[in-house]
């Protein structure tokens, strides 16, 4: 029969590279912001994963439609990149453009009606912030070079692009008088003028050396500084005192093993053997030890002579 040559229609469950992406937030690494300004960048990484995954006919209207995709499929895909869309933009920007029953082609020209409402306005708003743009207000000349780079995307999301040459003049002149003098009169020397991403190296370049030299500088600084003095000595009794009548005339007095402060020696004993033998609260002559020595021992029971009140003169043997 004629009828069983005719070749059948594709099925419709047919598996679509697009079925496969869990994360678009993987793919596309930024979200779209009205604040930020990204949309020139946020709209080409877009494009290049619906490209990928063959679903650009859902945003671009000049791409015809496959003719192998029946209406069930090309629904369920244009799902898909609803939920691509609404992932990788604020949730500011879900609300303004959110429609029920929209499809993603109406939703992409929502978003574009969004970043290019007043253009003359915006245009002149970051006209002025380009233009005003200082290395100083930066921590490095990575992030001065970024700004100029998305201030230059925003003026041509606006319809006012920005040459390559113009950033790379706007990035000379935003510099500090004195700063990067040299690699800046090369650039602007040179014919023709080196693109943005080349002068950029160079400036980031020039940054790391002068950041070398810095530190050297400092190193080579701190070796000609004198060493500091050496920590005095501390004896082992933390100089306890050893003065007369138990009085310590340095600071030493050893308590609960700590030396603190003035005063007496906390150890009667140790006090009486620095001292010697004491008579009442007065030291005794060496003459009375000498004389007590050659004394020939006392009877027992006999008393002790008494020890004489008034003065005593030296023993003569």
């Amino acid at each position: 029969m004629a009828g069983d040559d005719a070749t059948p229609p594709p099925p419709s469950n047919t598996f679509q590279p697009a079925y496969a992406v869990n994360n678009i937030k993987n793919l596309i690494s930024i979200t779209l912001d009205q604040e930020e300004g990204q949309y020139a960048t946020w709209v080409e990484l877009f494009h290049i994963q619906a490209c990928a995954y063959n679903v650009l006919d859902h945003i671009d209207a000049s791409v015809s439609r496959p003719t192998d995709i029946d209406d069930a499929t090309w629904t369920r895909l244009d799902a898909i990149v609803k939920g691509w869309i609404y992932s990788t933009i604020s949730k500011d920007l879900v609300h303004t453009i959110m429609k029920q029953g929209a499809t993603v082609l109406e939703l992409w020209n929502r978003l574009e009606e969004v970043f290019h409402d007043n253009k003359h306005t915006r245009a002149v708003y970051l006209e002025e912030k380009f233009n005003n743009t200082r290395l100083e207000n930066f921590a490095n000349m990575a992030d001065y070079c970024k700004e100029i780079k998305l201030l230059a995307d925003q003026l041509s999301n606006v319809d006012n692009p920005v040459s390559d040459r113009k950033m790379v003049l706007q990035m000379i002149s935003g510099l500090p008088k004195g700063e990067y003098d040299t690699v800046a009169a090369l650039i602007s020397q040179t014919e023709p003028t080196p693109s943005f991403s080349k002068a950029r190296s160079m400036f980031l370049l020039e940054e790391t050396r002068k950041s070398k030299q810095d530190e050297h500088g400092q190193q080579a600084l701190i070796a000609q500084q004198p060493p500091p003095p050496p920590p005095q000595q501390q004896s082992d009794n933390h100089r306890g005192g050893t003065g007369h009548g138990g009085r310590g005339r340095g600071r030493g007095q050893i308590k609960n093993g700590k030396g603190r402060g003035r005063g007496r020696n906390s150890n009667p004993s140790q006090q009486q053997q620095s001292n010697g033998p004491q008579f009442g609260a007065q030291q005794a002559p060496r003459w009375v030890a000498a004389h007590l020595a050659a004394t020939p021992t006392r009877p027992v029971g006999l008393s002790p002579c008494p020890f004489p009140t008034g003065p005593m003169q030296q023993f003569r043997g």
